[in-house]
């Protein structure tokens, strides 16, 4: 029993006189490295900050060019064509079209088609043929 606290001494003893001297291995810390230059730093940030900006109005100037209808020249081939929209606010606006000869109120909204509803003719096709009935029975 008393060897084994003894053996534990005794290794605790070489192991210590081991480390103080390792046989001629000593310890060199190494040179810190430069510290990075300032000016090199911010400049590549602002650089590449701008850069980012600038795609990032790109893709915006591009998605409002492509989400707009496109302007087509005559009245596209069709008897459907669109006359005019008017925007309410950001989700709704009402649109003219018009259809086979008839003017016709579209109203749109974020669910899409509300309602449509035919406007009368203009008055001055009406008012011709009144006048003209008139002339006739008076002359």
């Amino acid at each position: 029993m008393r060897r084994a606290p003894l053996a534990l001494v005794l290794a605790l003893v070489f192991a210590r006189s081991a480390s103080a001297n390792p046989t001629g291995l000593d310890y060199a810390p190494s040179a810190a490295p430069e510290p990075p230059d300032a000016a090199g730093l911010v400049l590549r940030l602002a650089a590449l900050t701008a850069g980012l900006l600038a795609m990032c109005g790109g893709v915006v100037w591009f998605a409002r060019r492509a989400a707009r209808p496109a302007n087509l020249k005559g009245d596209g081939g069709g008897r459907l064509r669109h006359e005019a929209s008017l925007p309410l606010d950001r989700r709704s606006a009402v649109h003219l079209v018009s259809a086979d000869g008839q003017t016709v109120a579209v109203t749109t909204d974020a669910t899409g088609l509300r309602s449509s509803v035919l406007l009368s003719e203009p008055f001055e096709p009406v008012l011709e043929v009144a006048n003209a009935e008139g002339e006739a029975a008076d002359g």
